[in-house]
């Protein structure tokens, strides 16, 4: 399956049913009054983490994801039914932002809320009162919340395996572990993370291949910072360094490595680590070791083969012992953006001399919950407007008798009390 850890999507949670305007009529029932239901809440919008998915492919394809709207009321004071919610699987270690703002991070098996579904509309017997007893007003739902979302996936393994290309990454995950990685003699053959489970004795844990490091990975160059980020989630770093190569320096390409992480994330080296100089079955292997533990002297190193079957469930007991030892899994967090937004209640605007618009969350949310299908339910709107300060602001501007006034999809004509 193809690796994607960034994705763009529009998600619209369901809008709430509408409630309607009905009469009881029944034979011998005289003066049945109001009998319109409520309509049903519009279903939100989850997602979940799976921990058998590692991209977000899935997510990828659809593009956009749209909540169930809920049920329109019904005659018999029936309410509609509640729209379905949608729950969205995502891998663990998927990080949702609106804009720059961190709203989720999908770090286990619970559902995170995203969108919530739009309010039901109430149907006309939520509307009797002593003074009007048979009400022609109702409610239509609320539209549910949209949003623009932006999808990070950062890989969530217990083991990172990090190293320069060519190291022996791919080589070790394959033998320790279910994984079948690509394995080739040139650099880059792993061009995306790689997932295994590992069984040591009754027990597991994940390990992961991270795409091989460069000088300068950290400024984007070779695969760049776009697989750096996956090494914040692993719990244990195990750099891989290859000692048997009479042309490469261990030394050299520790510091590299070091570096590099440090100039992406400074935390990551205050993660655990352990150092796996591999490559001992070549002549090259003692000389390059013993320059390297006289320079390291209090660094954890184990020495290995991959070939050799004994070396790799020595490692494996290591790397367990280091898993269990590490209790915690540090999660890092990208900064959150802190704002706080002032949305006005409505604004007017002179379009042009006799055109006035009236735009705003506040009276966006007044039009869209009164339908004007009947005179009651004009009249209920006229009074929420003039509640609002709306009909003075409009005399302030200077409105006069005969001029349009526009909210969203509705026009009215300005008339004098």
């Amino acid at each position: 399956m193809k690796f994607i850890d960034q994705v763009n999507i529009e998600i619209i949670a369901g809008k709430g049913g509408d409630g309607i305007i009905s009469f009881r009529h029944e034979h011998r029932v005289e003066k049945g009054g109001p009998f319109g239901g409520d309509g049903g809440d519009g279903g939100d919008v989850y997602f979940q983490g799976d921990s058998g998915m590692n991209t977000l492919l899935p997510i990828y394809v659809l593009k956009h994801i749209r909540g169930n709207d809920g049920q329109n009321g019904m005659t018999k004071n029936m309410y509609g039914a509640r729209g379905k919610d949608i729950v969205v699987k995502v891998p663990f270690g998927t990080l949702v932002y609106e804009g720059n703002k961190l709203i989720c991070d999908v770090i286990d098996d619970q559902k995170y809320l995203i969108c919530k579904g739009g309010k039901g509309g109430r149907g006309n017997t939520k509307f009797k009162s002593s003074s009007n007893p048979a009400p022609k007003i109702c409610e239509n739902g609320l539209p549910g919340e949209k949003k623009q979302v932006k999808l990070e996936l950062k890989v969530m393994a217990d083991i990172g395996l990090v190293g320069l290309p060519s190291s022996g990454k791919s080589t070790i995950l394959k033998l320790l572990s279910n994984a079948k990685p690509k394995i080739a003699d040139y650099p880059f053959t792993t061009l995306v993370p790689q997932l295994g489970l590992v069984k040591y004795k009754d027990k597991s844990f994940v390990i992961a291949d991270l795409p091989g490091l460069i000088k300068g990975a950290a400024q984007g160059k070779g695969l760049g910072i776009r697989f750096l980020k996956h090494i914040e989630r692993c719990r244990v770093i195990a750099f891989i360094i290859d000692f048997g190569d009479e042309n490469k320096n261990p030394i050299n390409d520790f510091e590299i490595l070091k570096k590099e992480l440090k100039n992406f994330n400074e935390n990551l080296l205050n993660k655990s680590f352990l150092i796996i100089a591999n490559k001992k079955d070549l002549s090259n292997f003692d000389l390059n070791y013993n320059k390297f533990i006289d320079k390291y002297k209090d660094l954890d190193i184990i020495k290995i083969c991959a070939l050799d079957f004994n070396d790799l469930e020595i490692l494996k007991s290591k790397l367990y012992s280091l898993y269990q030892s590490t209790k915690e899994v540090v999660i890092e967090k990208e900064p959150e953006e802190v704002y706080i937004k002032l949305e006005d209640d409505f604004v007017i605007t002179k379009v042009y001399e006799g055109m006035y618009e009236i735009s705003g969350k506040e009276i966006e949310k007044v039009y869209l919950r009164n339908p004007l299908n009947t005179y009651d339910n004009i009249l209920r709107f006229n009074k929420k407007i003039k509640d609002m300060g709306i009909w003075k602001a409009l005399i302030d501007k200077g409105i006069c008798p005969g001029d349009t006034v526009r909210i969203l999809d509705y026009q009215f004509i300005w008339e004098e009390e």
